[in-house]
């Protein structure tokens, strides 16, 4: 049985400065909004001009304005220590680091006496340096990784055992099961705008449009298709610093009535309810939220092998799996789905249940509230002692 809403509520402060909207930040605010709902206090200190301060001014949830420039920014260093020491009535119990450059001003709060969690989203190696080694043993008391393939990563740098706690991340499960006439009004709304009609094939991407993506590999695989006698629309929801290249690579292999970028996407159920077919194609993945609100919204994913993905996917049952950077076998596999839609719907079942089941953003949060407790009862203890 679940004891922890019997104890006392918490305060928590958590860190994520980015400006864009990505996985790490649907993390945030799905963690916020139980903490906060289950009668905690949870404030997000957030950056301003972000997209996560505006869902959360929107959504009236705590928020406090911290900007972070870079690694080494002494003046957010000093805004977060005065945040923490600001009144005693808003006294903190733990700070909750949710990003890179939120983690490098740990430091400042040494001395404060407050438990500080990060959580690693990244399966890529930590850096051999003094500076990092301090950051991940010395500068928090605990490390939270995404996945198997985070925790493995941070082992090998030289996290210890001790101080490594997997929680995977989650999503609203429930948010992506569409209503049965959303699909309908979706592909009349996709008409309308792109000329994509009710029958075509429907490929969705969603994601920040940076090279580890790699939408390089989908662009060549809607053009395989289409010198095959495949015509598939692609619909590509996010933003970033290489969208303007991405469009004109689009351009030169004359696919602009097919692949469509339509920047960031409010509200991603809707798109998921339109597509046919999931593509997730990333160089390296911490873990994918993506792919997580696509299996709940119970569509087929083709996906990479990569980093935490296939503790999302069990090839051929749940989805299917592919070599990054080919795009050849991802043309192949979406071929297939496409030519078979009774598999299709039977992986995206399939998906969707082991996605309510293990990925569900309760879950996520609930753990990382266990943890908490957890660290502020080893404080406690360690008083008693003193």
């Amino acid at each position: 049985m679940d004891t922890t809403h019997t104890r006392d509520k918490l305060a928590i402060l958590h860190i994520d400065p980015e400006r864009s909207w990505g996985g790490g930040e649907t993390q945030v605010l799905g963690l916020t909004r139980y903490l906060h709902h289950t009668g905690h206090r949870s404030v997000v200190a957030a950056d301003p001009r972000g997209c996560l301060y505006q869902r959360l001014i929107q959504e009236n949830l705590p928020s406090s304005a911290l900007r972070i420039r870079n690694d080494l920014d002494v003046w957010a260093g000093h805004s977060l220590r005065r945040l923490v020491q600001s009144h005693p009535a808003n006294q903190y119990d733990l700070v909750h680091f949710h990003t890179a450059r939120a983690h490098a001003l740990s430091p400042w709060l040494t001395g404060l006496g407050i438990k500080r969690v990060v959580t690693r989203r990244m399966d890529y190696p930590l850096k051999k340096n003094v500076w990092t080694r301090f950051l991940y043993t010395h500068s928090v008391n605990t490390v939270v990784a995404i996945s198997h393939r985070v925790h493995a990563a941070l082992l090998a740098g030289g996290v210890p055992q001790t101080q490594l706690r997997r929680i995977p991340s989650g999503v609203d499960t429930q948010r992506f099961v569409a209503a049965p006439d959303t699909r309908a009004r979706m592909r009349a709304q996709l008409f309308h705008q792109y000329g994509i009609g009710l029958t075509d094939s429907l490929i969705v991407s969603t994601g920040a449009l940076v090279e580890r993506k790699d939408y390089h590999a989908l662009i060549q695989a809607v053009r395989h298709l289409h010198h095959n006698g495949l015509q598939p629309h692609a619909i590509i929801c996010g933003e970033g610093a290489l969208r303007a290249s991405l469009e004109a690579e689009v351009q030169a292999l004359e696919l602009v009535s097919h692949i469509h970028f339509i920047g960031f996407c409010s509200n991603i159920p809707a798109y998921l309810a339109a597509a046919d077919v999931f593509v997730h194609v990333p160089v390296w993945e911490g873990l994918g939220v993506a792919v997580i609100e696509a299996l709940a919204a119970g569509l087929p994913v083709i996906a990479s092998r990569v980093g935490g993905i296939p503790e999302l996917i069990k090839d051929q049952s749940t989805g299917l799996l592919i070599p990054p950077q080919n795009p050849i076998v991802l043309a192949n596999a979406l071929r297939r789905l496409l030519d078979s839609p009774g598999f299709a719907q039977a992986l995206g079942q399939a998906g969707q249940a082991y996605t309510q089941e293990y990925f569900d953003v309760r879950a996520m949060a609930q753990a990382n509230e266990v943890l908490y407790y957890e660290l502020l009862t080893q404080r406690e203890t360690h008083t008693c002692e003193v």
